[in-house]
């Protein structure tokens, strides 16, 4: 019995001692939730694992989780690809504007094109003024709402386009429209700019202008003949898409600029048979008729310059121009190039485009 009892006093000795050893390789509930917590911050769902291309990076991430409280819920990061601005071409009144007594010394020398809706064409224009609004330039086959409707054409097709109405990109080509529209004349000058026309500018005035100048008015329908004109491939820093913005959203220095009515940026109306109403997230709204004046002249540099900083909006900012297919967005890009914000661009593809998709985020507070 003395034999016995020593053996399963020996054997109680050892398993005493080994408790502890095993207690310590084997977590708590409490530690494996921390442990859980902190793998699930080390990979949230909008960093794809490419993003991470170095052992320094990955280290650097670890270090960051490592202060993060496990009960703290990680926001879906913003921007998720950045990615910088290209500086676009600038512009001043020389290289964008014509006076109507200048047009008048010169009108044998330029390709005139009139953007005007085709009613008011009908009912006069400029003498020897092809007409092409808004629409010639752009795809309206597709379906609203989706990416396609209303922005422009490929290359292949514009460069055709554009050489049907007499633009070689050597001769000097004006553009107007007047007052009261959506600023076709900027759309189309934003299109020949970006297609490689660096000699196009704008009537000043737009048709009122030339008929207080007394300039000749017609109502026949003006062709020019055809020439050969190409695009090998459009000028990337005068416009952005859907993908470029949701990237960037949130990114330090991008200003989103809305230029339709305060009405649309509100969601109160949908002009355009929208899927949604309300505005991109953040977006500040000045309507595009405050960059012209009464007469339908362009406001001076100054005046914008004070406009957009009212805004806190400065030539450093990164700037995207939307209103809803990018006609009203184009002109104002133009406009903004001209006050020296020379990181502007347009969003062609433009609200009905973003609206479209249920899977990107509106703002409809005022």
């Amino acid at each position: 019995m003395k034999k016995i009892s020593s053996a399963v006093f020996i054997a109680f000795m050892v398993l005493t001692l080994m408790t502890p050893s095993l207690s310590a390789q084997t977590p708590s509930s409490a530690d494996k939730t921390t442990q859980t917590s902190a793998q699930t911050v080390q990979q949230p769902n909008t960093t794809p694992a490419t993003e991470v291309k170095s052992p320094e990076t990955k280290t650097a991430a670890t270090a960051t989780v490592e202060k993060t409280p496990a009960a703290v819920t990680v926001p879906q990061s913003r921007p998720l690809k950045p990615s910088p601005m290209e500086v676009g071409e600038p512009e001043t009144k020389e290289s964008l504007l014509v006076s109507a007594e200048w047009l008048k010394k010169n009108k044998g020398q330029v390709v005139l094109v009139d953007a005007r809706p085709e009613s008011l064409y009908s009912g006069g224009h400029i003498s020897g003024a092809v007409n092409a609004t808004w629409t010639y330039f752009a795809n309206m086959n597709a379906q609203t709402g989706t990416k396609k409707w209303g922005t422009i054409w490929q290359p292949s097709t514009m460069a055709k386009r554009i050489g049907a109405l007499g633009i070689n990109g050597k001769k000097t080509v004006v553009v107007y429209d007047d007052a009261g529209g959506w600023g076709q004349s900027g759309w189309a000058l934003w299109i020949l700019r970006m297609s490689g026309v660096k000699n196009a500018k704008i009537l000043e005035g737009g048709f009122t202008a030339w008929k207080k100048e007394g300039g000749a008015v017609s109502r026949t329908v003006h062709k020019n003949k055809a020439v050969a004109f190409s695009i090998p491939k459009y000028k990337e820093h005068y416009l952005v898409d859907t993908e470029w913005i949701n990237n960037n959203l949130g990114k330090n220095g991008l200003v989103l600029l809305d230029v339709r009515t305060l009405a649309e940026y509100q969601g109160k109306i949908r002009p355009f048979q929208e899927k949604r109403g309300g505005h991109l997230p953040g977006a500040i709204h000045i309507e595009m008729q405050n960059f012209v004046q009464d007469q339908y002249h362009f406001k001076e540099v100054e005046e914008i310059v004070e406009l957009l900083k009212k805004h806190c909006i400065t030539p450093d900012n990164e700037i995207v121009v939307y209103d809803t297919a990018g006609v009203r967005a184009a002109f104002v890009t133009m406009a903004l190039r001209y006050a020296g914000f020379h990181k502007s661009q347009c969003y062609d593809e433009g609200f009905q485009a973003w609206a479209g998709n249920p899977e990107l985020p509106l703002d409809k507070s005022e």
